[in-house]
């Protein structure tokens, strides 16, 4: 009777535990967030490559894609390197027409990403693969994020002033002498609408306003970039950080020019990029915002002259173009994005109105 009651609780233990394993098993065997990039790359091979309308300078993207290649070499991407206007207006256009369209577009233009917003121009079901480890600013609207939060910076001709490096517009402002000519954006452009906009936030108009007719305006960095290596100016204020990949680049700009950070405030220039929702090639162009949120996809914007900005990324080479070098060198106090908001474009008739009545 003993024996028999011990080996009847033996057997319900090994019962017990039995079914214990099998719950375990079951639980750990339960599905996980499935990973969408293998049919992303499945189907991108049936694509015709990427079609990009964007505003990157073209020697910066080519750097950038020439990375991405590495990883995706049978995805060809061609860039039509246009203003932010005109990125919309011939999606917009071609969309509605039916014909090959651009399959990611890439603007500094809150204003206008707010419009592609309200007019559903993007894939508003997809989310890059990693963006959960981004700041929550990287999604502004749904599929459309930041690609690079570009600070506007200062490039200066070292040659013209030597030992007197500007580090912030308020330096600029005050010795106008030393900077007596000067060089950037228009309220007009969309960049540079943004980063004067972020600068004013901080520091108000004052400075501005003491520059004056000393200022030379370009609308593209490229022309400032030519007009300070030619000696027609001697700095440029609140520019393109592309900038940066282009000096470095290039021979001639690297022996003349050089470049910091605006230390009194700095204006962070969101770089929106989306999958358009008309796109003909739409797993290779998600594969290429996938891309651009990992690490691979950081340490070649960060070499490209763009702004990596995932938190703790930290480049293989020592690049400094990051977001976390922007915050360790002006202070987080001093930089200001404004987002794709509403109020944000709803500001810009007024404050332009402003900016002409300094500059001309």
């Amino acid at each position: 009777m003993f024996s028999k009651s011990i080996a009847c609780r033996t057997g319900l233990a090994l019962v017990a535990l039995v079914a214990l394993a099998v719950a375990a098993t079951t639980a750990s065997a339960k599905p996980t967030a499935t990973n969408p990039i293998p049919a992303l790359v499945k189907q991108s091979k049936k694509e015709s490559g990427i079609v990009v309308y964007g505003n990157p300078p073209s020697a910066n993207f080519t750097a950038l894609v020439s990375a991405f290649n590495k990883q995706y070499p049978w995805i060809k991407v061609t860039e039509y390197d246009l203003d932010d206007n005109t990125i919309f207006s011939k999606y917009a256009s071609e969309a509605a027409q039916g014909v090959r369209t651009a399959d990611l577009l890439i603007a500094s233009a809150p204003n206008l990403w707010v419009y592609a917003s309200r007019k559903a121009f993007t894939d508003r079901s997809f989310t890059p693969v990693g963006l959960d480890k981004y700041p929550r600013w990287a999604k502004q609207f749904k599929g459309i994020f930041v690609m690079s939060p570009d600070p506007a910076i200062i490039v200066y001709n070292k040659l013209l002033l030597k030992d007197k490096v500007p580090t912030s517009v308020a330096q600029i402002a005050q010795d106008g002498s030393t900077y007596s000519s000067v060089t950037g954006y228009t309220a007009d452009n969309t960049f540079g609408y943004t980063g004067l906009y972020g600068y004013v936030q901080l520091n108000g108009w004052k400075n501005l306003q003491t520059i004056g007719k000393r200022l030379k305006p370009q609308t593209g960095v490229g022309a400032q970039l030519q007009l300070l290596a030619q000696g027609g100016a001697s700095v440029a204020y609140l520019t393109s950080p592309t900038a940066r990949f282009t000096i470095s680049s290039n021979a001639q700009y690297k022996q003349i020019l050089d470049w910091t950070y605006v230390k009194d405030g700095t204006g962070l220039v969101p770089r929106g990029i989306a999958v358009t929702k008309k796109a003909a090639s739409p797993a290779s162009a998600k594969l290429f915002l996938d891309w651009i949120y990992s690490n691979a996809g950081q340490q070649a914007m960060c070499d490209s002259g763009f702004t990596a900005f995932k938190p703790k990324f930290k480049p293989a080479n020592g690049c400094t173009n990051t977001l976390a070098d922007v915050y360790a060198k002006v202070g987080v106090k001093k930089v200001y994005m404004p987002g794709f908001t509403q109020k944000f474009v709803n500001a810009r008739p007024k404050f332009t109105s402003q900016w002409h009545s300094i500059f001309g």
